[in-house]
């Protein structure tokens, strides 16, 4: 719209500085000329962006959501669009994922440590509640949009009806105050007080022409909106709580040769630091702790190794206590690199397929960033505008 304007009279910016520069052979006439079929296409794409606004928003929501710094899909931004997109694939494929679900569900987890399996077993409810959690969001959305219809010109009406009531309370409070600080035989101070009465009497006739159904239809959006607002907020830690245990299970098996490699590093530092200089068998304990801390699940281990490396620590070295801790950690290690394997034996493939059936639905808020169809799908969802106006 800008550079049409640069293009066009009465200012033609664009025109007046070719002119500037132009030889005298080119005449005034034939710029304008040139540029008509410029002006054309502008004036066309005006056009069309008029009648389809969500072509300005898709644009930079595509690059932005497919680029290397997109957003992640915690992101507030997109949760309407992605739960859109998820309603969907349960209507089309919600069979396919509930089966999903329970062969995950039918795998050998015998092996896992009791805590674990737990929260496992729990995901798997979790996953299972989405669909009727979405369900009631989206039928709390219909009923909203249905009492919308109804509701939206009363909304207008009474919204209009209350900013002209605090436009002139508004009035009434500096009124109200210029009179306080004047004199009471001040000349002004009667005709002050009548504007005042007038004031306040169209207050009250405002306040009288509010509809008699306003206070039940309002209390009825309010109900409409926050059912819609807490199926969404349950489904959305559902998803979540659905998500993260199997990521972190599956996180824990693929650490189990990265874990195991360390075996003889940790073997090595349980039998040299009791004869170590407590600083010394402190420093190399800590440089274990960090390694051991970078593979997932090993928080028992790193914390008995922690306790030994404390007994090192302070006025009264215990080399004694923190061998015994250390050999713990030893225990403990064993103990886990057994469950692990055992565990990766009967779960690693099971886990993946699961994995790849649920992540771009039910996993879709654990994943670093939306995958390429998902970003599309929220990017031409989010330019298409939403009217939230009856929320104010």
């Amino acid at each position: 719209n800008i550079q049409t304007s640069f293009l066009t009279p009465p200012f033609g910016f664009a025109l007046f500085y070719l002119r500037g520069v132009a030889p005298p052979s080119v005449k005034t006439l034939d710029m304008y000329k040139g540029v008509m079929a410029f002006i054309a296409l502008q004036l066309a794409a005006l056009a069309i962006v008029g009648t389809y606004p969500a072509l300005v928003n898709y644009l930079p929501n595509r690059v932005s959501l497919t680029s290397e710094t997109a957003p992640p899909p915690l992101n507030p931004r997109l949760q309407y669009c992605m739960e859109e997109y998820v309603f969907e694939q349960f209507a089309s494929n919600g069979d396919a994922l509930r089966q999903a679900i329970a062969t995950a569900r039918g795998l050998n987890y015998s092996a896992v440590p009791e805590k674990l399996r737990e929260e496992v077993m729990d995901s798997f409810d979790k996953a299972e509640s989405t669909f009727d959690l979405i369900a009631k969001a989206k039928e709390a959305e219909t009923g909203i949009e249905g009492h919308a219809q109804d509701y939206r010109p009363l909304h207008r009406q009474v919204r209009a009806l209350e900013s002209e009531i605090l436009r002139l309370e508004h009035s009434i409070e500096e009124l109200e105050l210029t009179i306080r600080r004047s004199e009471e035989d001040h000349p002004r101070r009667p005709a002050r007080e009548a504007r005042l009465e007038k004031l306040k009497a169209r207050v009250a006739a405002l306040e009288a022409t509010i509809p008699a159904e306003w206070e039940d239809a309002h209390k009825t959006f309010l109900t409409y909106t926050k059912d819609e607002r807490t199926a969404r907020t349950k489904y959305r830690r559902a998803v979540d709580d659905a998500y993260g245990p199997i990521m972190e299970l599956r996180a824990v098996l693929a650490g189990t040769e990265a874990l195991a490699a360390l075996e003889n590093d940790l073997r090595t530092r349980q039998a040299e630091a009791p004869g170590l200089e407590p600083d010394a068998a402190s420093d190399r304990i800590e440089a274990m702790e960090r390694v051991v801390s970078d593979i997932a699940g090993t928080r028992d281990i790193k914390s008995l190794m922690s306790k030994g490396r404390r007994a090192f620590k302070g006025k009264t070295p215990n080399p004694e206590e923190a061998a015994r801790l250390l050999a713990e950690a030893v225990v403990e290690f064993e103990a886990d690199i057994a469950w692990r394997r055992q565990a990766a034996t009967a779960l690693t493939a099971g886990l993946d397929a699961y994995d790849a059936a649920i992540r771009d639905t039910i996993g879709l808020r654990g994943q670093p960033r939306l995958p390429k169809e998902q970003a599309l799908y929220v990017a031409g969802c989010n330019a298409v505008h939403r009217d939230i106006s009856l929320s104010f």
